[in-house]
């Protein structure tokens, strides 16, 4: 750590030492020195996006942590972060990023929201893993307060998908679609 002002900076490589394993403990940790210097977090999203595991998983994962207990940290990098999404094939990293989206209420932008909506249907219809596919479901639950018009697709996709799905799947899956039922379809 270099210091400059008399405030800490970071490097990647020491981020990257940083996540030298991928328990709780060490994630929790690293999330606290995010809470100390906010700036860090800027630094963990980037190295999220150099979609190079393991490092790249487990500094989202922190991103996830951080983001999930104090949301106000997310808001200057909301939209980095749903623009960048587009470009990751890690599905750790997209798992991590799309967490924090399904469980932080967030005000997003129309253009936002468009991208995440578009992005969340690709995920579920593509062939992904359970947690990309139950995290996408959620965020497109959450959509559809705003934008209802997505609702019966949402609902026949998640129809679709439960006869052969997982339990995890289909635990979130059938709530969901009881959610959008009483909204009425």
């Amino acid at each position: 750590m270099n210091t400059e002002k008399g405030k800490p900076t970071y490097t990647s490589e020491m981020i990257k030492q940083q996540l030298s394993d991928s328990s709780r403990a060490l994630v929790d940790l690293t999330a606290s020195m995010v809470y100390d210097e906010p700036l860090l977090l800027k630094l963990l999203i980037e190295v999220s996006w150099l979609d190079k595991d393991p490092w790249s998983n487990r500094a989202s994962r922190v991103v996830s942590v951080c983001c999930c207990r104090f949301p106000d940290l997310l808001k200057p990098y909301a939209s980095s972060i749903i623009n960048n999404l587009i470009a990751l094939n890690s599905e750790g990293v997209i798992r991590n990023l799309l967490k924090i989206f399904a469980e932080v209420p967030i005000k997003l932008s129309n253009k936002n929201k468009s991208i995440l909506l578009n992005l969340c249907f690709d995920y579920l219809s593509m062939s992904n893993a359970i947690s990309v596919k139950v995290y996408s479901m959620q965020i497109l639950c959450n959509l559809s307060d705003e934008i209802p018009a997505i609702k019966r697709e949402l609902y026949s996709l998640i129809e679709e998908q439960l006869p052969e799905s997982s339990p995890g799947f289909k635990s979130r899956g059938e709530k969901i679609m009881k959610k959008l039922m009483k909204g009425s379809l």
